[in-house]
């Protein structure tokens, strides 16, 4: 009895000590942008295509993108020592079509990227203090 008593309780504490794990999710589609022209997939996230260097974006990416300069400047300054403003390596393109987009350089696309992540990692944005400093000093 002492054994079949010591054998349960080895199992329900290796069993209550297995870590369970959830499995990978795999997106098939980037997400969807409604700012994309009729010409080209929407399922996009914002990001058309590349020309040359640069990525041509949407007008929602770029809305994007300044909204996350606006939420991360400072952090940004602090860590990556690059100073960005809003519309940082954007300029107009108008395509083929006729449609207003706009072309990011691949420097401030990797901005992008990072802003982005820190997005959905839950960093948490400048707060009014580092603003109010950073107001102060420029």
């Amino acid at each position: 009895m002492k054994k079949f008593v010591n054998v349960l309780v080895l199992n329900c504490l290796l069993i209550g000590c297995a870590t369970v794990t959830p499995n990978k999710i795999e997106d098939d589609k980037s997400s969807y942008d409604a700012s994309t022209p009729k010409q080209y997939d929407k399922d996009n996230g914002g990001l058309i295509s590349f020309i040359g260097d640069d990525a041509l974006i949407t007008n929602q990416a770029r809305a994007r993108y300044n909204n996350l300069i606006s939420m991360y400047k400072i952090k940004f300054k602090k860590e990556k020592a690059i100073e960005l403003k809003e519309d940082s390596g954007i300029k107009p393109y108008k395509d083929n079509f006729g449609n207003e987009l706009y072309l990011i350089d691949s420097e401030h696309l990797v901005y992008f990227g990072v802003l982005n992540s820190w997005l959905k990692e839950k960093v948490p944005a400048d707060n009014i203090i580092d603003k109010t400093i950073d107001k102060i000093n420029n």
